[in-house]
Formats: structure tokens, C-alpha cells, sequence
């Protein structure tokens, strides 16, 4: 399957409805927590509102509460109602923050367990996947959805929950409380409601769009910055400064603009409504002064400045959400991916047992239904036997390994080992049996020790520095800082592709493995080291059955057996000697490499 969208384009939710079922589904055992959270954050909605309400009583109370007029007409405070009526006033306030930041704690604790499991989940489930998935889709892809998606769901969850029950609740408080308090202003506040919405609605819908090109234009350039950097040298060697420097310029210009747009029009919210406040507050001046109010005039400032967070959080709540669902779906999609086969319960867990007898009775495999690959394919491998498989590019030969390795299941047929199928195997024994070498060197961030003993964890470091000298891998390793505790970088960048090879050949050296598949292991280091490594793994190839791919057709002459495929068919089959002697295929492409000439192109017509 595909992975969703190409690069650069912005992806909204397919199935908004289902995934959001689906993310409030997830949270079901929160459930109560989340009741405490709409407690507290009601409480503290409530307490904000109140505050104006006390002040109004304050200011109404302000003569003969507060001031109070002694006979000979001089002023005094009682201070006792005074600090009483503030204090009260500022104890709510308090509390409207306590609530508040507890509601803050519970949610952040909620969305810290719940990306704690989904990362686990999704790391859980690309164990499980089989190779067809990561095949078809690009590494970026896949960290993004156990990354950067689950960021996305839990550091949105905070402004979702508590902006959401707090927006509603705040709302309803302040309704209830201008209510109360004069039904007059009021009918002013509510008067400017819909004026608020078709403002903040109509800007919002604008800058999402533009904040979706922005996204858009942001992935592009990350691409093209990413393009040229890695492919740097071979821009340099076509002399294509000027070109990718006026393709990164136009996306940096539709980019810069997108960006302008966007940033202008969302920071048009909060001035718009500001505006549309300030005329509120005119018009409470007015009526208030006309019905003498002054009490409620002041308390009604305080509520229109209430009144408008709610509305104020409309356009980012709606946008939260959306990015949200979608980094939800995407999740879902990854991890609603069909997976392996699991093994049988009775399949044979013992690698021990393996002795290298493999026979492929009418193979069929296919990547996709209707383009076939691999027809029929019969083949008979005893113990200890060297089996070299050679042919075009796309013949079949690393789908051999593929199957045998059973990174996939073939479609038709059977594959026997040692008198079992593979598939009654587990697959940890099966692949713990066997010691690969392949053209892709996997070397991870580490130590060059452990890198080579991540071939066998148990391996000491006296089998480390062995396994590095049969490799040849010592002499250069000696050379490094610090030695065999060299740090190498991700995919061990900091050394030479011939220095990583080697590395990969001293992992499978150390694991000591039952049988052997060699994936042009030798391609790239220099020839003397390539002859002086063949000659190792002619020793590690005794007595255990091995599979090697290979172009330099000079490195397998000594296999016992070399398999010609073309177009997932084996057509030539013998050794070295009996194959050259056929004049065949195999013939065309040993000759191939000392002539130069293409033995699978078309021939050109003689001009004669």
C-alpha cells in the first residue's frame, strides 16, 4: 500500500467522523479524569466571573459599606469590609488559577500516558509488519507517524480539552451573569455576539487556507533542501548551481508569501474583535450612563472582555482538531497495517537443528498479483554447499534471498529445510541461523565494538578484535580515535563505505552462523582487499551452505553451483567451467566484463 499523500502536499483527515470516534474511543479509560478536569475548569470559569459580580456589589456598596461619612461630613474606611469584599475578590481569583492549573496538571499527565502507549504501539506494530510495508513506504513517512504524529495528538490535547470546556463554560457564565446583572446591557453584549462569530469564522476559514499553502510550500522546500544537500556533489559535477538555486528560489518566494498572508490574516482576529469589543463597551457607556448605572457599567467591561475568549478560541480549536484527526489517521492507518503471518504455535524454535538442506519445489512469488516475478522455480541445495546466483539487474536473485529469509511468503509452492518448510519454522530460529552480508551496510550509532558484536551480544571482546582481523577490518579500526570505542555516527557516515563493508563482514563472522548470504559483500572495497576477504570467507563459507549474489562474476568461479536467473527463472545452472563451456548466458556475461559490452542490450545492426 502506498503512502498516503506525496511529499509536499498537506494532508487533512479522509475519515474525520470514524477517526474521531475512534481518538475519543482511545481515551475511554479516562474518562473520569476528564470529569474531574470539566469540574475544575467549570469551578474555575465560574470564580472568573463572579469576580466581576463582587466588584459591582462593592461599587454599589461603596457608601456606607466601604466610605463611610461621619457627622462632620469627613470620610473614613472600614477597612474590616474593605479587605473582606477585595480579599473574597482576590481568594476567587486564586482559586480560578488553582483549578485552573490542576485542570492543566491531570491533562498534561493524561496526554504524557497516552503518547507513552501509542509510541509503544506503533514501535510494537513495525515489529510485526512484514518487508512489503517498509518497501512501500519511505522511512520519513514512517518516524513521522511514530514521532511527530503522536506529538502532535498529545501536545493538542491540553489546548482541546481545556480551551474547549473552559471556552463553553466561561460562555455560559457570563451569559447567566449580564443577565442577572442588567438584561439591558446585556442585549448590547448579545447584540454584537453574531457580528463576533461572522468575523472571527470568516478570518479563520481565510488563514486556514493560507496556513494550509504554508504547510504545503514549507514540505516543498524541505525537499528541495533536502535533495540538494544530499546530491550536492553530483549538482556540482553537472555544474546545476544556477538552476536548483532558482528552484529553491521560487519555493522560498511562494513560501514567504504564503507565510505573509497567513501570519497577517490570523493576527487580523484579535484587532477585529478588539474593534468590535471597544464598540460594546461604547455602547454599555452609553446605556449605562443613560440608566445611571455606573455599578454595572464597570462590571459590564469586565464581562465583555470575558465574552470575547470564548470566540477568540473558535478558529484555533477548529484548526487544533483538524491537524489533530489527521495525525490520528494516519496512526490508525499504520497501525491497522495487515502483519506478518504469526509462526505456528508447534514451529521449531531450535536454530541448532538447521543444517543447510534447502529445496525449492515450484516456487511462485509475485510483489504485486499482476506482474509475476519468480515461475516455478526448482532448485536442490545440500549441507555445506556454495551457491552462486548471477543475472541481470531485476532477474529475481535478492528476491530468492527475500523468500528464503522469509522476509516474504511465497505465493505457490514450497520451500524445505533440512525436511521442514520454512514456515514451520519460527522465524527467530530460521534468521538466527543465518549470517548475512549485504551491499547495504547496517551500522547503527555506536561504538565499532558494539556494532560488530550486535552480531552476537554474548561475544567477548577478544572474539570482537578476531572476528575484525578475519575480516581485515583491524588494521583500520586501530587507526580510528580510540579504537574499537569509536563512535560512529548514524548508518556509521564518518568512515569510508569499504570501512563500513568491512564492519558488516565482521558482524557476520562473530555470529557464527549454520548457513550464509553473501548480497555483493565485497562491492565495495578495493580488489586486494576484495581477494584477501574472499579468501576469508572461502574458510567461513566451509561446511556451512551459502547463497552469494554477485556481479563481479571473478568471485564466485569456486562455487559449487551457480544459478543463472533472467526475468525470475533460473536458465543456466552448473559450475563455473561447465557454464563458460555452454556458451550461453552466463558465457555472455563473464565476457561482458572484460569486453565492456552489454550482453542484455540489443545488438546494433551491422552498417555491412
Amino acid at each position: 500500500m502506498p503512502p498516503h499523500g506525496k511529499i509536499g502536499q498537506a494532508y487533512k483527515a479522509q475519515h474525520f467522523k470514524k477517526s474521531f470516534k475512534r481518538l475519543a474511543l482511545d481515551f475511554k479509560p479516562q474518562y473520569p479524569l476528564f470529569i474531574i478536569v470539566a469540574i475544575f475548569l467549570i469551578a474555575s470559569a465560574i470564580f472568573t466571573v463572579v469576580c466581576p459580580l463582587l466588584l459591582r456589589n462593592i461599587l454599589n456598596g461603596l457608601e456606607g459599606d466601604i466610605l463611610i461619612v461621619n457627622p462632620d461630613m469627613t470620610i473614613s474606611i472600614n477597612w474590616t469590609n474593605t479587605l473582606t469584599s477585595f480579599g473574597l475578590m482576590l481568594g476567587l481569583y486564586v482559586a480560578s488559577a488553582l483549578f485552573n492549573w490542576a485542570a492543566d496538571f491531570i491533562i498534561v499527565t493524561i496526554a504524557a500516558k497516552y503518547a507513552y502507549n501509542l509510541r509503544s504501539q506503533v514501535r510494537d506494530k513495525l515489529d510485526k509488519l512484514p518487508l512489503s510495508y517498509f518497501d512501500s513506504h519511505t522511512y520519513g513517512t514512517i518516524l513521522t507517524r511514530g514521532t511527530a504524529d503522536v506529538d502532535t495528538i498529545s501536545q493538542s490535547l491540553r489546548s482541546i480539552i481545556n480551551q474547549t470546556i473552559y471556552s463553553i463554560a466561561l460562555l455560559i457564565s457570563v451569559i447567566v451573569a449580564m443577565l442577572v446583572s442588567s438584561w439591558e446591557l446585556a442585549l448590547i453584549a448579545f447584540a454584537i455576539m453574531p457580528v463576533t462569530i461572522a468575523v472571527t469564522i470568516t478570518i479563520a476559514i481565510k488563514a486556514q487556507k493560507q496556513f494550509s499553502k504554508y504547510r504545503t510550500k514549507l514540505s516543498q522546500l524541505e525537499g528541495v533542501a533536502e535533495e540538494n544537500f544530499s546530491g550536492y556533489k553530483v549538482i556540482k559535477l553537472f555544474n546545476m548551481e544556477e538552476k536548483t538555486q532558482k528552484d529553491f528560489a521560487i519555493v522560498n518566494e511562494e513560501l514567504t508569501h504564503a507565510d505573509r498572508w497567513s501570519q497577517f490574516l490570523s493576527s487580523l482576529i484579535f484587532p477585529s474583535m478588539r474593534f468590535i469589543s471597544n464598540l460594546g463597551f461604547v455602547f454599555v457607556c452609553v446605556v449605562g450612563g443613560l440608566l445611571d448605572d455606573i455599578a454595572n457599567m464597570v462590571a459590564f467591561f469586565l464581562f465583555l472582555n470575558l465574552f470575547q475568549q470564548p470566540f477568540q478560541n473558535i478558529g484555533q480549536i477548529s484548526s487544533t482538531i483538524q491537524s489533530t484527526v489527521a495525525a490520528g489517521e494516519r496512526i490508525y492507518d499504520l497501525l491497522d497495517q495487515e502483519e506478518e503471518t504469526p509462526d505456528r504455535e508447534d514451529a521449531i524454535n531450535d536454530e541448532s537443528v538447521i543444517k543447510g538442506e534447502m529445496i525449492l519445489k515450484d516456487v511462485a512469488f509475485s510483489y504485486t498479483k499482476d506482474k509475476p516475478l519468480i515461475e516455478n522455480l526448482n532448485l536442490e541445495v545440500h549441507p555445506g554447499d556454495s551457491v552462486a546466483i548471477v543475472g541481470p539487474t531485476g532477474a529475481g536473485k535478492t528476491t530468492i534471498v527475500n523468500l528464503l529469509m522469509r522476509f516474504y511468503d511465497i505465493d505457490n509452492g514450497q520451500i524445505i529445510l533440512d525436511g521442514h518448510e520454512t514456515r514451520e519454522y519460527t522465524r527467530k530460529a530460521l534468521r538466527g541461523a543465518v549470517g548475512m552480508v549485504l551491499q547495504d551496510t547496517w551500522l547503527f550509532e555506536g561504538t565499532i565494538k558494539d556494532n560488530i558484536r550486535y552480531g552476537r551480544q554474548d561475544a567477548t571482546d577478544e572474539e570482537v578484535i578476531d572476528a575484525a582481523k578475519k575480516a581485515r577490518a583491524h588494521h583500520f579500526i586501530k587507526t580510528l580515535p580510540g579504537g574499537y570505542d569509536f563512535m560512529l555516527n548514524e548508518d556509521g557516515t564518518n568512515i569510508s563505505q569499504g570501512q563500513r563493508q568491512l564492519l558488516t563482514i565482521a558482524r557476520a563472522m562473530i555470529s557464527k552462523p549454520r548457513m550464509l548470504i553473501l548480497d555483493e559483500a565485497t562491492s565495495s572495497v578495493d580488489t586486494r582487499t576484495e581477494v584477501e576477504i574472499q579468501s576469508v570467507m572461502n574458510k567461513m563459507m566451509e561446511g556451512k551452505t551459502s547463497f552469494i549474489i554477485a556481479h563481479r562474476l571473478s568471485t564466485i568461479k569456486n562455487a559449487k553451483m551457480i544459478l543463472v536467473m533472467n526475468k525470475g527463472k533460473i536458465i543456466e545452472k552448473g559450475n563455473h567451467k561447465t557454464l563458460l563451456a555452454q556458451n550461453g548466458f552466463y558465457a555472455e556475461l563473464y565476457n561482458a566484463q572484460f569486453s565492456g559490452r552489454n550482453p542484455i542490450a540489443p545488438q546494433e545492426e551491422s552498417d555491412t
